[in-house]
């Protein structure tokens, strides 16, 4: 079976995401060629039947935002390899980690240290210097496979469920790279109502506790206002201003602490203890299992209730909004990881956001293409 070596430069925009719009193509290596010629890169991958690569999926990412075709090709992630072959307790195993574990020699540093930590972009490094980076990289990569091939031969099923991966890592990278449109407009409007509902919950809880500073966040807070303790809080308190040195003219305060002490309300159950003295769990499943009188359960269901609005609103609402901004995604389109080198346990898991595990109130939310 013919094979390539494939790897990518870009800029460093969040890490190289490639569905950032401030994020470019700087470079492809893709067998002995080095450069952007899109119809040369096609060319060669026409003639490949096996593209291999480290964290293959960032490479296909790229080559299909320049419109190159590798449908007909199988894939070959060493990462993904090195994950299998080492009982899966590696997780995101980097190149120079499995380089290192088979004794083949280092990425080179160079670019690393005195381009990329020192804020110069890629597209800024001195094409020499950026290409033997990349060459070295497309080496160790190629060493790296040839050594995995020989385990895989000694370990037929092994063998088979790497390649099956392989396929489902194809799958995967067409479903990030598709991503899914989100409503963030309609989720903003539904942000604002759940914060309203968030204050009315608060306004409820409060009473019989109005001159009591209480963090509705704060899990410590939580536990004095169940299981009774102390809430300490500081203020600041102007006393002067400073007549000398770099802050003269400029006020000084006194930090002023407040100490209130709440009733129980609750018995803490047992087992509930944690290990900062006093103060017990005041998780969802500890709520729930709770059994008290019905004024203390409103209290424990109103809790529940901001949990889940707040829920909402931090993760989905806001959450993703937020998010598609920070990543500089296009307008509206989320463009979640699935991964495949992390879970022990050989699972999928998904992340930023986690596409596995969205609530159900998200669901309205994302816009069908079909």
């Amino acid at each position: 079976m013919t094979y390539c070596i494939l790897d990518v430069e870009t800029t460093i925009f969040q890490k190289g995401n490639p569905f950032s719009k401030r994020n470019k193509l700087v470079v492809v290596g893709i067998g002995n060629y080095l450069g952007m010629d899109k119809e040369k890169i096609q060319s060669i991958i026409n003639d490949t039947q096996l593209l291999v690569g480290f964290n293959i999926k960032f490479d296909l990412h790229w080559i299909q935002n320049h419109g190159i075709d590798f449908s007909h090709c199988r894939i070959w992630d060493c990462q993904l390899a090195h994950f299998l072959l080492r009982g899966q307790s590696y997780p995101y195993p980097s190149l120079n980690s499995v380089a290192a574990w088979y004794g083949i020699g280092t990425k080179h540093s160079v670019v690393s240290t005195e381009y990329w930590e020192k804020g110069i972009d890629t597209d800024r490094i001195p094409e020499a210097v950026l290409y033997e980076y990349l060459q070295q990289d497309l080496l160790l990569t190629e060493e790296v496979y040839k050594k995995q091939l020989e385990e895989f031969e000694k370990d037929p099923q092994l063998y088979k469920l790497f390649k099956l991966q392989c396929l489902d890592l194809l799958v995967l990278q067409e479903m990030e790279h598709n991503g899914m449109l989100f409503d963030s407009e309609e989720a903003t409007k539904l942000a604002r109502q759940e914060e309203a509902h968030i204050r009315e919950i608060e306004f409820d809880l409060q009473q019989g506790y109005e001159h009591i500073p209480i963090n509705w966040q704060s899990r410590d807070h939580l536990s004095c206002y169940l299981y009774g303790g102390r809430i300490t809080t500081e203020d600041r308190m102007p006393v002067g201003v400073y007549k000398t040195g770099a802050k003269v003219g400029q006020v000084r305060f006194k930090k002023i602490e407040h100490t209130f002490d709440l009733p129980r309300l609750i018995d803490p159950p047992k087992g509930s203890e944690l290990a900062k003295e006093g103060y017990y769990a005041t998780d969802e499943g500890t709520l729930r299992s709770i059994k008290c009188n019905k004024q203390s359960r409103k209290r424990l269901d109103l809790i529940l209730e901001r949990s889940q609005a707040s829920k909402l609103v931090g993760t989905y609402y806001r959450g993703i909004p937020e998010l598609i901004e920070e990543m500089d995604w296009p307008s509206g389109r989320i463009h979640g990881s699935f991964n495949q080198c992390v879970a022990a346990t050989g699972r999928l898991s998904s992340s930023r956001p986690n596409l596995q595990n969205f609530a159900g109130e998200v669901d309205k939310l994302l816009i069908s293409e079909y």
